[in-house]
């Protein structure tokens, strides 16, 4: 079965706001890598997505949200959930960001 991926406002928003971050203070070259990885990943979820762990927060959430982890160091986590046919991207979150309900969002 394959899943619709859809990136929802929020987190789209947070891939804008890191990769201009990397840009700013890295460079546009890892910036691009890591933009072009992390979609490679996210596309991965179109195949399997429950093949990812449940997310920490989840069950102060009360949604099961899962996580999968971007890049070698396991750096970034994309956030989402599993409805039907679909897949949805709520966050894209960095590893040194608390977890979703630990902050005021």
């Amino acid at each position: 079965m394959s899943y619709q991926v859809l990136i929802q406002p929020t987190a789209f928003q947070e891939i804008e706001t890191s990769y201009r971050w990397m840009c700013d203070n890295l460079s546009a070259e890892v910036a691009n890598s890591w933009y072009y990885e992390l979609l490679d990943a996210i596309a991965s979820l179109k195949e399997f997505p429950n093949r990812c762990s449940i997310a920490p927060e989840a069950p102060v959430i009360g949604r099961e949200i899962r996580q999968l982890w971007v890049g070698k160091r396991r750096k970034y986590r994309v956030l989402f959930v599993v409805s039907e046919n679909t897949v949805a991207i709520l966050h894209v979150r960095n590893s040194r960001q608390s977890d979703l309900g630990e902050e005021s969002e």
